[in-house]
């Protein structure tokens, strides 16, 4: 197995966990898994941390994007509004579509929103 695909297993299963523990929030922000995303690698900037923000657009659809945010932040102060405009500012320009199509998803055993 490949470290990306071990990475993003253990990312997926500990988001599950915390929306399954956390049913009334819709975003959350962790520190990022190292390999999780194929485009980020390396250090974070000088005085920067690596976390991820996950969208779930219904249970079990997902969207995660990764962000450098200073050393420091207090992120357990964000609320799902203040996570929705860090999200927005730095998903691909074709985000909203994505999470738009996301929430469209029947999933088995979801009700659909």
């Amino acid at each position: 197995m490949s470290g990306k695909i071990l990475a993003v297993e253990i990312a997926t299963a500990g988001d599950a966990s915390w929306f399954e523990k956390h049913p009334d929030r819709r975003l959350r922000i962790r520190n990022m898994v190292m390999g999780e995303f194929g485009d980020v690698s390396g250090e974070p900037p000088v005085g920067m941390a690596w976390r991820t923000i996950v969208l779930e657009a219904q249970p079990g659809a997902r969207s995660r994007q990764a962000i450098a945010l200073p050393i420091g932040t207090d992120v357990d102060s964000f609320d799902d509004d203040d996570l929705f405009d860090l999200f927005r500012r730095v998903a691909p320009s074709g985000a909203r579509k994505m999470i738009a199509a996301l929430r469209q998803v029947k999933l088995p055993g979801t009700p659909k929103t």
